[in-house]
This record gives C-alpha cells, sequence and structure tokens, in this order.
C-alpha cells in the first residue's frame, strides 16, 4: 500500500511517499508502527521540499503542492493510481467536518477546502485527510516513534499508551493520542497548549490577541526574547535559543538564570497536563527538545507538582527527527 504526506508550514511544504506491509523480513530498511493494536512496517520511498511561497496566493500554492506529488511519483516511480490516500498537515487549527483551516498564521488556507482542490489537480478521487501540523507529529511519534520505544521499555502496546506530544520551536504546538487515537476535538482545535494561559495576572502580550499564553515563555522564541530583554544593552547581535543554551553551558549567568527559570516553567507547564490527562509519556520536539539539560532533572521536578503519587510520565525526546510532521500525515490516510 501507498500513502502519501504533506506537511505544509509558512515557509516550505514537504511531500513524501511510504509504503506500508504487514510483514518485513528486512528490518533495518522498515519502520515499525501500530494501529490498532496491528503492528505493520512501513519506508519512505522518497521525498521532496519546495519553499511554500504563500505570499503568491493560494492559488499558486495549491498548484505547487499538485506539481510537487507528480513530480515525486515520477522521480520514484510510483503512479499516482497507486496512492491510497493523502494526509496534509497545515499549520493552525483544521474543522475536522470541513477538513478546513479555521485559525492560523499561514492565512491564505484559511477556510479552503484542500481535499476538493488537491483532488481535482491530481484528478484522483481518494480519500484526503488533514490535520494540525501539531498533532501529526504527535501521531507520528505515538505510534511510530516513542510510543514504539515506551512499549519496549514498559511491556505497554500502543493501543493502549496515552502519549502527548509537544514541538517547543518558533512556537509552542501539540498533539494529544489516547488508547492510540488522535485527539481533535468537535471543532479540530483540541490541544492548542500553546494558548493557554499561564501567567494570568496580564503576562506577555500573544499574537491570538490574549495575554500570558504558554507559547510567550516556552517556544525557543521565548528564550530569546527573555535574554534580548534583559542584556539589551550589552549586546550586539541577538543570540538564537541554542546560542542561549551554549552560553549556559559556558557559564554565562544570565544565560544561566534564563535556562534555569524556563526548566521550571517547563516542568510546572506539563505537571499541569499531567494532571488533566495522566500520560504515560510527553515527547518533546523542535529545537529546543534538542539541547540535552531539558531533561536533566526534569521528570524529578514535575513530580513535584504532579497530584497523583503514582503519576510518574516519562518525557522522551523526539524519536523520528525530521520526518515525524510528513510520517504522521500520511498516516492520517491509515487511521
Amino acid at each position: 500500500m501507498i500513502i502519501c504526506g504533506l506537511d505544509i508550514g509558512g515557509t516550505k511544504v514537504e511531500a513524501a511517499f511510504f509504503e506500508v506491509v504487514k510483514e518485513s523480513q528486512d528490518k533495518s530498511h522498515w519502520q515499525e508502527i501500530q494501529i490498532a493494536g496491528e503492528v505493520l512496517f512501513l519506508r519512505n520511498r522518497g521525498s521532496r521540499r519546495i519553499p511554500t511561497e504563500r505570499s503568491r496566493g493560494y492559488q499558486v500554492v495549491i498548484e505547487n503542492i499538485s506539481e510537487l506529488i507528480k513530480d515525486l511519483s515520477k522521480e520514484v516511480a510510483i503512479s499516482l493510481d497507486e496512492i491510497k490516500g493523502i494526509g496534509i498537515g497545515l499549520p493552525g487549527s483544521v474543522d475536522p467536518k470541513r477538513k478546513a483551516m479555521s485559525n492560523g498564521n499561514t492565512r491564505i488556507f484559511l477556510d479552503k477546502n484542500l481535499e476538493n482542490d488537491l483532488q481535482i489537480l491530481l484528478k484522483l478521487a481518494i480519500p484526503i485527510e488533514v490535520s494540525n501540523d501539531a498533532n501529526c507529529f504527535a501521531l507520528a511519534e505515538v505510534l511510530a516513534g516513542a510510543g514504539i520505544l515506551h512499549s519496549k521499555e514498559s511491556g505497554k502496546p500502543v493501543k493502549k499508551q496515552n502519549g502527548l506530544g509537544l514541538i517547543l520551536g518558533t512556537g509552542l504546538g501539540g498533539g494529544c493520542v489516547i488508547n492510540g487515537q488522535l485527539i481533535v476535538g468537535s471543532s479540530g482545535s483540541a490541544f492548542e497548549i500553546g494558548h493557554m494561559a499561564i501567567e494570568l495576572d496580564g503576562g506577555l502580550p500573544c499574537h491570538c490577541g490574549v495575554a500570558g499564553c504558554a507559547e510567550q515563555y516556552l517556544s525557543g522564541t521565548a528564550i530569546e526574547a527573555a535574554y534580548s530583554s534583559r542584556m539589551y544593552s550589552q549586546i550586539h547581535d541577538r543570540p538564537d535559543a541554542r546560542k542561549i543554551f551554549e552560553m549556559a553551558e559556558e557559564q554565562e549567568p544570565m544565560a544561566q538564570a534564563i535556562i534555569k527559570q524556563y526548566k521550571k516553567r517547563l516542568a510546572k507547564y506539563l505537571a499541569n497536563l499531567t494532571n488533566i490527562l495522566d500520560p504515560d509519556y510527553f515527547v518533546l520536539g523542535g529545537g529546543v527538545s534538542l539541547q540535552p539539560v531539558v531533561y536533566e532533572g526534569l521528570e524529578e521536578e514535575m513530580r513535584r507538582y504532579i497530584y497523583s503519587p503514582v503519576a510518574k510520565p516519562k518525557v522522551y525526546c523526539h524519536q523520528l527527527g525530521d520526518s515525524a510532521g510528513v510520517l504522521g500525515a500520511a498516516l492520517l490516510a491509515l487511521i
């Protein structure tokens, strides 16, 4: 079976074809996935990226995406007729009834019927599923990444796991998978955790129009803003989050203080999510997730704020790397 994933962001679009089989003799080239209790094997048959070019408008972008799929299919010798389904990850909330983005920064996709438009351009009457990009990240990691690792460590099958995925990057996004099923909510806006208020008395303003959102404190951008606002008179160039982590490791006092405060906020935040959803584990993605110091003492600090004494969720770094988003999108076609 061939499925296609599209990871559509504000700056780039990635397309990938995946082959799915029930059995594999050569495990080194196939990724194990667990869906509804069934173990399957998947491999990437090829991928390609193009710029989104959102400034050129929706019609140009959707036509470019159609051409991307056609070109990639020729490159990897897969006929479009072989594709059994397409999954799309979008940078915003997606209404599951209309399969259209209802909110997000890349506004050219708002209220657009990608399913219908792409079917027309490709001349294919195949299922096309659409979801939030952070949902795709969480789905991929639970079904094929961190969930597989947790299953090996705990013996708990994926279909009985509760896993929460968080992307700590330019913004803060998340996805929730309960008993192996992606939770999207009635309007498709479930687990928009970047816009949970964690500072109730004022707080930093957010692009969503509300103040005190978690995104303004726990994203990589928040780390950069915190350092720059405190050191604005002493720096010539604003360091990025990775550089600030490096500075903290080199014992630079302000960088150390900011990273220490960041970790405390993150621990309390994950503890609050634990008190609501009681997950088996969290899996972190995005640039901040690549910093080993983030995980040092994090689980122990979380437990200080978790109500249940027996709730001890693990915190994993992502297992699938950059492929999680496009793989999760493709998996929408299987669930």
